[in-house]
């Protein structure tokens, strides 16, 4: 019999709030309710240049200029190789190329004085011609010397690796009296005076970024604005998100900072949990002459900010709508 009396006054409650004056509410103005509706998307700056430096030789690391956390500045020595062979190598491409060239020194005389002597007929046409030949092999002879001491002189140089560019030495994988080969990463640097922000956004949100004129980014209770420099048209196949580009504004904080990419969608829009569902429709309850007034929003999506159209001093009911049907006389609290 309890258990009976407790369901009727269950019951009966909605009825008598009515008899004593309606559902106790709560409004505000519409323009204290609206909102902009903006998006989020993981994003993070980056280097335009992060570069693992490798050897381009093969020879016994030297002396190590930089190390991890030190700013260095484009053509700064990072590391140096041991030089001695390669140095060997030039001397001798060089001694080849100066035999080549006393020899075709030797040649021209040679074929000068056999052109004299032809004129005369004290020489045989083969025997000019071999003179000619000559000359003709050492000058072959002298421009492949000339690519071995050019080849020699850039082995030497590499002996030497210089940065490519301003930034922080970020890793540093060589130690002096180490053997290293052709290809071996030695040294990384990141590029620090040129940087953009990269966003992972997803595929159906995308085309929102190109018309949208409020971006910025936000990481550890900051913010900076940024401004979209591309957007790719490839889709990733597993994330189903594309690639975003943005630059900052004025100042940015440091490379390697992650964080959210911020956009608008929409500008003075009701939010999602003042939108109310009844038989089936999606709509929110008005105040309108001590009554609860159900306002349909045909475009009303579940979970999401909808745009409105009405005057500015609606007066939108913002507690105790779960108990409301259209038409109910409520109470206003202060």
């Amino acid at each position: 019999m309890r258990v009976i009396w407790i369901l009727l006054i269950g019951l009966l409650m909605p009825a008598l709030l009515l008899a004593q004056g309606g559902v106790s509410v709560r409004t505000q103005g519409l323009n204290e309710v609206l909102v902009d509706y903006e998006r989020r998307a993981p994003a993070e700056v980056r280097a335009l240049n992060d570069s693992t430096i490798a050897s381009e030789v093969s020879s016994v690391v030297l002396s190590v200029h930089a190390d991890v956390g030190q700013a260095v500045k484009k053509g700064d020595l990072l590391l140096e190789l041991n030089p001695v062979d390669y140095q060997l190598n030039l001397k001798q491409a060089e001694a080849n190329l100066a035999s080549s060239r006393a020899r075709l020194s030797q040649a021209n005389a040679k074929l000068k004085r056999a052109r004299t002597l032809g004129d005369s007929q004290y020489i045989s046409a083969d025997e000019l011609l071999e003179r000619e030949t000559d000359v003709m092999v050492f000058n072959a002879q002298i421009q492949a010397n000339e690519v071995a001491v050019s080849m020699a002189r850039r082995n030497l140089e590499k002996c030497s690796l210089l940065a490519p560019f301003d930034g922080v030495v970020g890793k540093r994988m060589a130690q002096v009296g180490n053997f290293v080969r052709n290809g071996d990463p030695l040294i990384a640097v990141t590029q620090v005076d040129e940087f953009e922000l990269n966003a992972e956004i997803p595929d159906g949100q995308a085309d929102e970024i190109r018309i949208s004129n409020v971006n910025r980014f936000e990481s550890r209770g900051q913010s900076w604005p940024v401004e979209l420099l591309r957007l790719s048209p490839v889709i990733d196949s597993q994330g189903r998100t594309r690639q975003a580009r943005f630059a900052f504004s004025g100042n940015a904080p440091a490379v390697g900072r992650s964080g959210e990419l911020v956009w608008r969608v929409g500008e003075g829009m009701l939010p999602s949990n003042l939108i109310s569902r009844r038989n089936g429709v999606l709509g929110v309850f008005l105040l309108e002459s001590g009554t609860a007034r159900f306002e349909p929003l045909p475009g009303a999506q579940e979970g999401r900010p909808v745009s409105v159209d009405l005057p500015a001093t609606t007066r939108v009911i913002t507690l105790g709508r779960e108990r409301l049907q259209d038409g109910v006389s409520v109470t206003v609290q202060q």
